[in-house]
């Protein structure tokens, strides 16, 4: 069989090696249209569950990733100068270019072909030269919007405003923080992901974020909206204690809701 994988974040890679691993016989392309040490944002998260999952699916990429986790069992929620701390809840992180290195290093182990810096070609003209096309391409994928009647596509936004930040904070759980500003409800979740660095979200409404006179500048791509971030720090102050937050493609977003009808 021969498969066709358009996107190769860690979805896509995943999938290539399973799928390559089950099949010795299958050849399998990778389409990926970064070059090999892009990344946009900083940890990701996998529950105990999750891991299981790995562990069982293949053993050599969940040695390789629990060599880098950073993992906890209690989530701490700050607010009004006090701490909440519910524990059991068995997660850990990684680095997202680390985790990518791991699962290219996989796919190359076991003969995938992975083409960086390549836009793949429409699934359409794939489906004529592959027996089977994986869309992998993302929230914003391409694929399903092409074919969004066909899928049933609904996208729906959410009313919050969000950042994704990194920070050379190391937290020792997973963090809530809550804060009451002039503004209004201000806060943050944050959780370690390497022995230098966690991840740090920002989020508020809609309302409060106009209030505290928050712009969204439109960046080019890839560039962060280093003002905004600066203001962050300064809200965020008490809670990094000198520490730096810390961009990557760092910008001002809403989440989305992504629901199909179908998903093939």
């Amino acid at each position: 069989m021969r498969v066709a994988c358009i996107g190769g974040g860690p979805a896509g890679l995943y999938f290539a090696a399973l799928a390559r691993r089950l099949g010795v016989g299958h050849e399998i392309t990778v389409y990926e249209r970064n070059a090999p040490d892009d990344t946009f944002g900083f940890g990701v998260v996998l529950s105990d569950e999750t891991l299981g999952g790995i562990e069982h699916a293949d053993p050599r990429i969940y040695r390789e990733m629990a060599g880098e986790f950073a993992r906890w069992d209690d989530i701490d929620v700050h607010i009004d100068g006090t701490v909440t701390t519910s524990g059991g809840h068995g997660f850990a992180a990684i680095g997202r270019q680390r985790l990518l290195r791991i699962l290219r290093a996989r796919c190359a182990e076991l003969g995938v072909r992975i083409l960086t810096r390549t836009e793949a070609p429409p699934a359409a003209e794939l489906a004529a030269e592959y027996d089977l096309v994986v869309a992998a391409d993302g929230v914003n994928s391409l694929t399903r919007s092409t074919y969004a009647d066909h899928f049933g596509t609904t996208l729906e936004q959410r009313h919050n405003r969000f950042m994704w930040l990194g920070t050379d904070l190391v937290l020792d759980a997973f963090n809530f923080h809550v804060l009451r500003t002039p503004y209004g409800i201000v806060q943050a979740h944050g959780y370690p992901y390497s022995r230098e660095r966690s991840t740090f979200i920002v989020e508020m409404a809609e309302s409060v974020w106009e209030a505290a006179g928050f712009t969204d500048p439109r960046t080019a791509p890839g560039r962060s909206d280093l003002d905004s971030i600066a203001r962050c720090e300064e809200l965020f102050a008490d809670v990094l204690g000198g520490h730096r937050l810390l961009p990557n493609n760092s910008h001002w977003q809403r989440f989305t809701t992504v629901r199909n009808r179908t998903w093939r």
